[in-house]
């Protein structure tokens, strides 16, 4: 799966994933900080199957659009923490999803 995780997500989780065998790019090293959530949306869908966010207002606004790619946006909703800690809960979880039953704009895990 492409993945591409929003700047309010800790850049560590991209060397992580990227361990995990997929491909993984982050809003910061893309160079994209501050992007409009709609162009944000819109270049994921072109390029990415999986987008992580933990920005509710950004999810609640695509949560009832009509699905035009197989883009899945998820709201992370691991309770912050240090990175750290932070990306080993996002791996576990990772590791464990059954990526089937999510919708787009589904809260994640």
């Amino acid at each position: 799966m492409r993945i591409l995780l929003d700047e309010n997500l800790p850049d560590s989780l991209v060397e992580a994933l990227q361990a995990l065998g997929h491909p993984a790019d982050s809003i910061n090293r893309l160079r994209l900080k501050g992007i409009d959530n709609g162009a944000m949306y819109r270049q994921a869908a072109l390029d990415y199957d999986l987008c992580f966010t933990r920005d509710a207002g950004f999810v609640q606004s695509v949560r009832h659009m009509p699905q035009s790619s197989g883009l899945k946006l998820l709201r992370v909703i691991i309770p912050q923490q240090a990175a750290k800690p932070f990306v080993a809960a996002f791996v576990q979880a990772f590791r464990d999803a059954e990526w089937s039953r999510y919708r787009n704009g589904d809260d994640w895990p």
